[in-house]
């Protein structure tokens, strides 16, 4: 794997992966943290384009490694709540809605030591960096299968349900074959079952990765 120069989201909260020489991986399993390279799960927007941002995927920002995205968050610590406190900083950044926001509160004044309200910008060099730690702590990082994926760019109709598909390095296969890199993930496809039980493959719905197979047909 050469440096990820783009990213979308894949099929099963997925992430694929494209790099420098055009070659596709997929990160799946783990946590969105690792999944992204965004161990603080910024949000996608200005600050994380200045720190390579590269995709996105459920408003999250996806970075080419952990270190890019380890930079978006404290850029956006500083930048964006440089003149909050704790509390109005974790409620914003991770409400309630979809967060234990007071279990997360609560964590990150034990951690840093501070029960008042001075705003992050005037926190002390270990103050913040207890911050920081805790919130990456929080939004958690497990490490998860990475595998490659290719891409369709091709289908033959032999005769009635019957087809090849031609992989994006330019060997084509069976439909039995295909079928087999879909369940194994390494095709960004869904295995089907028709009325009469029959196995057939589809491109998921919106796929940023994957064209319709039914626009990849070669004409005779």
């Amino acid at each position: 794997m050469k440096q990820l120069i783009r990213a979308v989201g894949g099929m099963k909260n997925s992430v694929i992966y494209t790099d420098t020489e055009e070659r596709h991986f997929r990160f799946s399993g783990g946590t969105w943290a690792w999944r992204n390279h965004n161990p603080g799960n910024v949000w996608a927007g200005p600050i994380s384009k200045k720190h390579n941002q590269i995709g996105k995927t459920h408003g999250f920002a996806i970075f080419p490694d952990d270190e890019s995205g380890h930079e978006s968050l404290l850029d956006t610590l500083i930048t964006t709540y440089g003149d909050s406190s704790i509390h109005e900083m974790i409620y914003s950044y991770a409400p309630p809605k979809d967060n234990p926001t007071k279990k997360y509160e609560k964590l990150l004044r034990e951690k840093t030591g501070i029960h008042d309200n001075t705003p992050i910008k005037k926190f002390t060099n270990t103050q913040f960096e207890k911050l920081w730690e805790t919130i990456q702590q929080m939004e958690g990082y497990k490490v998860g299968e990475v595998i490659e994926v290719y891409r369709i760019s091709g289908v033959k109709i032999l005769g009635k349900n019957r087809y090849q598909y031609c992989l994006n390095k330019g060997d084509w296969i069976s439909a039995s074959e295909c079928i087999d890199l879909a369940v194994k993930g390494k095709v960004e496809l869904e295995v089907c079952l028709s009325k009469l039980s029959n196995k057939y493959l589809r491109t998921p719905p919106n796929s940023l990765f994957q064209e319709r197979l039914e626009d990849l047909i070669c004409k005779k």
